[in-house]
């Protein structure tokens, strides 16, 4: 006889956001199925051999101290790296600014834990990365989703939610730069608008900047911790895209206050990130052109992402649209109203290419007609077969789609 789990768990558990379209993705996991599903980096531009080098040195040089417990706030020396990296792009911290987390999701979770509470307001791009919405929903906030286009969050709808009375926003969050899931990137006109309305009302903002190094066109847009006003903007970076996702290593930089508190949080889900994996990570660095890893990578992502476009170009028909990134690792489509992409993503798998269907990034029910794609996993000729048979699976749902898609493609 079993124990009542049921009547065990703590309620918590039910704020977490889980996907209806798992197993679907399970299947799509396949080797025979083209995946456009996951954020993945493409894995045979690994610097394996690097990496091999840099793990070899730490355990021969100093083995026994890596091998052995460490600070919460991560490997000093790689926080001081962390905080010269950082002056190098306008943000001018110290190490007591830089919090060393087990991928930037980590990050994420320990600042719901010391800023989210429940009932209050967390503002939010629509859509929004499930990763981020999945540790804020453990804490029970009210979501404030806030419309984006093409230059990234609208900042009157955002002054608007701010200024709603009786509305306490605890934290803005935003991927500004070749958003997940949209690759849109918000300007530097829209950003220090945003910035100084936030600062106003006394709300920090949290930027999550994942691919802001996977840029294949344009200039570096400074970010809100490197505009004038934006001391109190917390900052997240990780190595996920840009080295190895494997390492889990990513870092936060914040007020030294919350960089604090942080740190407690942290020490009771995991007392540190892997000390090997900070002292290997630290090593490579040193003895390894991050940089022109970074341009390699950037290249090869580059002819996939124009790989895709122009199979969208030629594949898909008219009456769908799509986000025409210049960096990061995905594009966003919208199909016309009264197509279900989650449906659509059940007859994909069918014909053996897979996608992720919009509605899981929606904290409000809507964008059933959105799905995302990822380019940065695929080969190229894959990239183009895959695009082919969702063009030609769409076209073929075109007299059943209902008078809403008809009516759409009319236009």
């Amino acid at each position: 006889m079993g124990l009542p789990w049921e009547q065990l768990f703590s309620g918590s558990e039910k704020r977490l956001r889980g996907s209806a379209i798992r197993d679907l993705l399970a299947v799509a996991a396949r080797p025979d199925v083209i995946s456009f599903a996951g954020g993945l980096p493409a894995p045979e531009l690994f610097p394996l051999d690097a990496v091999r080098e840099s793990f070899d040195r730490v355990l021969t040089d100093d083995g026994a101290e890596a091998l052995q417990y460490g600070a919460t706030e991560g490997y000093e020396p790689l926080r001081v790296y962390l905080a010269e990296q950082a002056g190098s792009r306008g943000i001018h911290v110290g190490p007591e600014n830089v919090l060393v987390t087990t991928g930037s999701q980590q990050a994420l979770l320990l600042l719901s834990l010391v800023l989210v509470h429940p009932g209050k307001g967390v503002m939010i791009e629509s859509p929004s990365y499930i990763g981020a919405l999945q540790a804020f929903s453990l804490y029970g906030p009210r979501y404030h989703p806030v419309a984006m286009d093409d230059d990234g969050i609208v900042v009157d709808a955002a002054r608007d939610v701010l200024a709603q009375p009786g509305v306490r926003i605890q934290l803005l969050y935003t991927v500004s730069t070749f958003q997940n899931p949209s690759g849109v990137t918000m300007t530097l006109p829209r950003r220090e608008a945003l910035l100084e309305a936030a600062c106003r009302a006394g709300v920090p903002i949290v930027e999550d900047d994942p691919y802001g190094d996977l840029r294949y066109s344009g200039e570096r847009i400074a970010s809100f911790r490197a505009l004038e006003g934006g001391e109190d903007s917390v900052y997240l970076g990780t190595f996920s895209k840009t080295l190895a996702p494997g390492l889990r290593l990513g870092f936060a930089i914040a007020p030294k206050q919350l960089i604090v508190k942080m740190g407690l949080a942290k020490q009771a889900a995991d007392l540190h990130t892997d000390s090997v994996a900070q002292r290997a990570l630290l090593d490579f660095c040193l003895h390894n052109d991050l940089a022109q890893h970074v341009a390699m990578l950037c290249d090869v992502y580059r002819e996939r992402r124009d790989t895709m476009l122009a199979a969208l170009d030629r594949y898909f028909p008219s009456g769908c649209r799509w986000t025409r990134p210049s960096g990061g690792l995905f594009t966003w489509v919208t199909l016309p109203e009264g197509m279900d992409a989650t449906a659509l993503l059940a007859e994909a798998v069918e014909q053996k290419v897979a996608f992720v269907p919009g509605e899981s990034f929606f904290t409000d029910g809507s964008g059933a007609n959105t799905l995302r794609l990822n380019f940065s996993h695929p080969q190229p000729a894959a990239i183009d077969a895959g695009i082919r048979r969702l063009g030609d699976l769409l076209r073929r749902r075109l007299p059943t789609a209902g008078g809403a898609f008809a009516a759409t493609l009319a236009n």
